[in-house]
């Protein structure tokens, strides 16, 4: 039997996080290879493919993220709020791509994608910790 988190630490935070980026790893694949079948066969000459696989990858790791977070809430009973953590993806995704430009994050796609993955997960993790609650 797990026994519940009755105290917020950094370790307990570092979990969640850890929960959340497999989990948004893991939908994130099946979200790309949506996207790009979804879109395959354009007059695009091939790039609507990896536009597709793109979107899905966009749509699909704060989701999945979201849902880690979810399930880590569940199963360490831990309190917190569903629907600030899904605002808090949606906050990374659009801070990052948002900010790409102005910040130079786009000159390389390295820096790009690791700040996306990494920025997305600590505020829907931040966003789950405003409400110490019931879960939503």
């Amino acid at each position: 039997m797990i026994k519940p988190i009755a105290k917020r630490t950094f370790k307990s935070f570092a979990g969640m996080l850890l929960a959340g980026a497999f989990t948004g790893f893991l939908i994130a694949i099946p979200g790309i290879v949506l996207g790009a079948a979804l879109v395959s066969g354009n007059d695009a000459g091939g790039f609507g493919d990896l536009v597709g696989g793109i979107m899905g990858m966009v749509f699909g790791y704060p989701l999945g993220a979201v849902l880690g977070i979810w399930i880590y809430g569940r199963v360490f009973k831990y309190p917190g709020s569903i629907w600030l953590a899904l605002a808090g993806a949606v906050m990374g995704v659009v801070l990052i791509f948002g900010l790409a430009e102005p910040l130079n994050l786009n000159a390389d796609s390295n820096v790009l994608l690791l700040s996306y993955f990494t920025v997305t997960v600590v505020l829907a993790s931040w966003g789950y910790h405003l409400k110490a609650g019931k879960n939503s």
